[in-house]
């Protein structure tokens, strides 16, 4: 399906049933706008690459749950045009300048952690993709799989009520994006397993450990000897230079954050192996 009509349906898709939501009071949990306060945030489709309905295989990274928190500095408003915030991650794709890591305001995607395990998962499956970020991200879907952001900006992810409110927006992700892997976090996966089988198609699911500094630097990660950092050398051209301290900073993975990193991609591996995805 080409990318306009794809977008196009998404968003229409997306105002549909926000409004049916809204209507029938489920939501009343999510953020609110800024100069009306009566009215609630809309959620926003996922960022669709321009050349994702090219790709031969389409992959699909959910990340986690919206964040509205500091959405007076960062957001300058987009949250409350609803014509801005139903595609925002697009908006900030494409009107705001990042010398590395493309600016979409999803926090570890734009920091690269994410970019870089998608990446990094991508070549252990053999795809030939785009060396740089921002044309990587344009090759790919991606979004947060909780599509609106708790009041008390908690992390809702294994709240089954809440994350149901997401449902709708994610079977109609999976209807028009029609991912062959879908990559998310395993909190989210294991809450909505039995909802996800019905409504994945022939999509292999990978779910991960959300990757964040206290995952990496604990005993999920770098303190399992099961997982032992991989040697530098041993990764891509692509991949050394991504993980290059001088853009994957942002994060937090700075000192020993960011040499426990590398055991990130041999528990990727295990991941890997564990879906038979590749050869063990």
């Amino acid at each position: 399906m080409e990318h306009k009509i794809l977008v196009d349906q998404l968003k229409e898709s997306y105002r549909q049933i926000f409004a049916e939501q809204s209507a029938a009071g489920v939501l009343s949990w999510t953020q609110t706008k800024l100069k009306n306060p009566n009215e609630l945030v809309s959620p926003t489709i996922p960022f669709v690459g321009k050349d994702y309905h090219t790709q031969k295989t389409k992959i699909l990274l959910y990340a986690s749950v919206e964040k509205l928190v500091d959405r007076n500095i960062k957001y300058n408003g987009h949250i409350d045009d609803d014509g801005l915030a139903i595609n925002r991650h697009r908006w900030y794709k494409d009107n705001v300048e990042r010398e590395f890591f493309p600016m979409v305001h999803i926090r570890p995607i734009e920091d690269g952690c994410l970019l870089i395990v998608l990446r990094y998962i991508c070549e252990q499956l053999g795809l030939d993709m785009p060396t740089t970020p921002k044309e990587f991200v344009e090759s790919i879907a991606f979004a947060n799989f909780g599509k609106f952001s708790d009041k008390t900006d908690k992390d809702y992810a294994k709240d089954k009520a809440k994350l149901d409110c997401s449902m709708p927006y994610v079977k109609r992700d999976l209807e028009l994006l029609q991912p062959d892997i879908i990559v998310m976090f395993k909190s989210i996966y294991e809450t909505e397993r039995e909802n996800i089988k019905t409504i994945k198609g022939d999509a292999k699911i990978v779910p991960i450990f959300q990757i964040n500094t206290r995952m990496v630097n604990g005993r999920r990660i770098s303190k399992n000897a099961q997982y032992p950092p991989k040697d530098v050398n041993e990764l891509s051209p692509v991949i050394r230079d991504w993980y290059d301290s001088r853009h994957f900073f942002q994060n937090g993975f700075t000192g020993k954050s960011y040499s426990n990193f590398l055991s990130v991609f041999t528990y990727l591996d295990s991941v890997l192996k564990s879906r038979n995805l590749i050869a063990q």
